[in-house]
């Protein structure tokens, strides 16, 4: 965060250079999501590198999107806990166990640095900001306020590092990984995928 503080604030000739900004490669890839409380599951991604707005650092614009379902046990806890209030002489009444699944489309600014030089395999890290557009569905909970609570607009963070590797002239491929954490949530990303050059010279990395 310091090194970002010193960009914005142009101090040495790390200068922050908005102005020019052109999207100079664009990036589809697809990966393994491990969320909290949520079964793993498949990540799609696509990314846009606007370019260098100071030596090495690049602004990169992701939307991804992936669905899952609330593991088992995290469910099987929920119903148990509604179990212990239910008023019933008989000991018959029981709540019914049903999957609740979780929806995410994330959409996220990245400040990404990539080392400056002639060499086609780079290494990358980053760090940003995303929203995510949060949404579950499921019978055990549909009509109920925790369905609302669960639904939700939410603002995070993330963390980023990985490598990419120029093929040929426009085309190249990209690893990496990535940490998000917002309020009450986390998860963890691996994935890979190929991106596009735009006929600019590449002098950082693929975004």
């Amino acid at each position: 965060m310091l090194v970002i503080a010193r960009l914005a604030s142009g101090q040495g000739n790390d200068r922050f250079n908005l102005d020019k900004l052109e999207i100079v490669s664009l990036g589809a890839s697809i990966g393994k999501i491990l969320p909290s409380q949520v079964e793993p599951t498949t990540l799609y991604t696509v990314q846009a590198d606007y370019g260098e707005v100071a030596r090495g650092w690049h602004l990169v614009f992701a939307t991804s999107y992936w669905e899952s379902r609330f593991r088992d046990a995290v469910v099987q806890a929920f119903v148990d806990s509604l179990q212990k209030s239910v008023v019933d002489p008989t000991g018959t009444a029981k709540i019914a166990l049903s999957h609740v699944t979780l929806y995410d489309v994330t959409i996220g600014t990245e400040l990404r640095y990539t080392p400056v030089y002639s060499g086609e395999v780079k290494p990358f890290f980053g760090a940003g900001m995303a929203a995510h557009v949060i949404n579950a569905e499921g019978k055990l909970i549909k009509g109920t306020f925790v369905e609302r609570s669960l639904d939700d607009i939410a603002a995070g963070l993330f963390l980023t590092a990985g490598i990419s590797f120029k093929l040929l002239k426009h085309i190249g491929v990209e690893g990496g990984v990535r940490g998000d954490l917002l309020s009450g949530f986390r998860s963890t990303q691996a994935r890979v995928g190929g991106t596009y050059y735009f006929g600019r010279k590449h002098t950082g990395g693929p975004s």
